[in-house]
């Protein structure tokens, strides 16, 4: 049944109650618990007595549920490093600093780990490791300072189970070699007798054992007899892991675009294959260098250090990545500054390094080659330049032309011949303008299904006509090489000068101008005696009348 008094009916004093309950609902935390139940006393409204504990103590206390969770929380994740790992854990960590004697490791321990700096160099005293690599390492000791090595050193009195569990569990173990035998290193493993095979001693082929003869290394357990108390262990399997390791490490690394150092590790006809430290990779023959190279052995040889750009890395048939490297891609190009350093009109000198049908490459700079076509190999027309080129052979020429974009420089020795002449003081031919009509010898250059060209050094040096095959006196269809060939020294007409400058000249118009010369010739010769040209019969005539006398 529903109260309906008014809100004036209530007792004196009931409106404070409810304002003091009010804020208490407001104030008091959700995590509190779950609100409490409790019958309502009579009465109006909102009025009666407050179940559970009074509303000041529960803003005093914290809550009950939150301290068990914080507690919780605290027993899963503990204190920050409150405990130091134990000997022989295995921890990975990242080189802080590199110092000539100690070097620190980050592993995420309380402190910086210590590591004896010789353990992160190679066999020639280089650093093999850099400031923020990762390394896997063992703790050895950690009383003062927690000390941290690539592998572990056995202690004499539990030598044997150390062994055991590094033969286990693949983990490295530090041994010194204290002779050599016939078939290996005998090497002391805190007392107990281990043997490397000289098979085991390198990754590769060991020439001189007996210098490791006293040193300390590291090795992997590979055999062991605890019976007789023989360990079989090899440096070879540990250093072609750590190789292994390192390689992965730099593949992950690499981007095409990269320039990397390296060290020529062979050679092959077609590369040059180079160490980038722990992973070969390609450097093909075309790539070593601007100039062309027939041979990696032409411009290096094992062991040279070079600098190489990343072009790709793909994946091989054996699932091994394959590294395409260049050589001349990190050096600079010397076709940037072609342009200032040649230019059409300069001479040049350089060797022919190849002949080809349409002319010859001269190098005239380190990676830059130009050609000089066939019709400027010379000053008179040439079929083939090995007429007057061989390989090798130093050349004068001068430029014609420079495409940088293209990588093109075209030369001409002809030019150079002639323009050398005249300033030999050799008296220069004097050239003239071609006009409709002249006569003039000329050299076939080039025979073309249409026709014939024509040199025409009476015009100068570079002049040239062509003579269509309708001018050539053979037949519609007829192959012109079978009567024509490079350097045939012909007569030819000129027949038609363009505007442009282009000279068409005609062989048939030559020769019947040829012929009708001979028989004006002919016909002066005649006229002065009045009598009719001799003939072979008129001759044999005379003489048989005479011989009847």
């Amino acid at each position: 049944m529903i109260d309906e008094r008014n809100d004036d009916a209530l007792p004196e004093g009931a409106e404070t109650v409810l304002t003091a309950q009010e804020k208490s609902a407001e104030q008091a935390p959700l995590a509190a618990g779950p609100i409490a139940a409790g019958p309502i006393a009579a009465g109006p409204i909102g009025v009666g007595p407050i179940a559970a504990t009074p509303i000041e103590d529960d803003e005093e206390k914290p809550s009950t549920d939150f301290a068990q969770a914080l507690a919780a929380f605290e027993r899963e994740q503990g204190p920050a490093h409150a405990t130091d790992p134990v000997v022989g854990q295995k921890v990975r960590g990242r080189i802080v600093s590199l110092g000539e004697e100690q070097s620190f490791i980050d592993f995420g321990g309380r402190c910086e780990g210590v590591l004896e700096s010789r353990a992160l160099r190679d066999e020639d005293g280089g650093w093999k490791f850099a400031a923020g690599d990762m390394l896997d390492l063992y703790v050895i000791h950690v009383q003062d300072q927690i000390t941290l090595a690539l592998s572990l050193k056995a202690e004499p009195s539990a030598a044997k189970a150390q062994i055991r569990e590094a033969f286990r569990d693949g983990v490295p173990v530090i041994g010194k070699i204290v002779a050599m035998n016939a078939g290996g290193l005998e090497v002391d493993l805190s007392g107990l007798r281990g043997f490397c095979p000289f098979s085991q001693v390198e990754s590769n082929y060991c020439a001189d054992p007996s210098i490791y003869v006293g040193k300390t290394l590291s090795f992997l357990v590979t055999e062991m007899n605890e019976d007789r108390g023989n360990v079989v262990v090899s440096r070879r399997n540990l250093l072609r892991r750590e190789e292994e390791a390192a390689a992965r490490e730099l593949i992950a690394r690499l981007r095409p675009g990269m320039d990397l150092d390296g060290t020529v590790a062979r050679l092959e006809t077609f590369g040059a294959f180079v160490n980038l430290g722990g992973v070969d990779g390609l450097v093909h023959v075309s790539e070593i260098r601007h100039e062309r190279t027939e041979h990696p052995s032409e411009a290096l040889k094992s062991g040279d250090k070079v600098r190489v750009r990343v072009l790709r890395i793909d994946e091989g048939k054996d699932g091994k990545p394959r590294i395409a490297l260049s050589m001349k891609a990190s050096a600079p190009d010397p076709w940037d500054e072609v342009e200032e350093r040649f230019w059409p009109g300069r001479r040049v000198r350089g060797l022919v390094v190849r002949l080809t049908e349409f002319g010859a490459f001269v190098n005239i700079a380190p990676g830059i080659d130009g050609l000089v076509h066939v019709s400027e190999a010379a000053l008179h027309p040439v079929a083939h330049v090995k007429e007057v080129f061989a390989p090798q052979q130093e050349v004068e020429a001068v430029v014609r032309s420079v495409e940088k974009d293209r990588k093109r420089i075209s030369l001409s020795v002809r030019e150079a011949l002639a323009t050398e002449g005249e300033a030999a003081g050799e008296p220069a031919k004097a050239e003239r303008t071609p006009k409709v009509g002249d006569v003039v010898e000329g050299y076939v250059a080039g025979i073309k299904p249409y026709g014939l060209f024509i040199d025409l050094p009476e015009f100068g040096h570079r002049a040239r006509g062509l003579a269509p095959r309708e001018e050539t006196g053979e037949r519609p269809g007829s192959d012109l090489t079978r009567r024509f060939a490079i350097g045939n020294k012909l007569m030819v007409e000129v027949s038609e000068v363009g505007a442009d400058g282009r000279i068409k000249v005609s062989l048939t118009r030559a020769a019947d101008r040829e012929s009708q010369e001979s028989f004006k010739q002919f016909v002066q010769e005649s006229q002065p005696t009045g009598r009719a040209p001799s003939t072979n019969m008129a001759e044999a005539f005379k003489r048989a009348m005479e011989g009847k006398k």
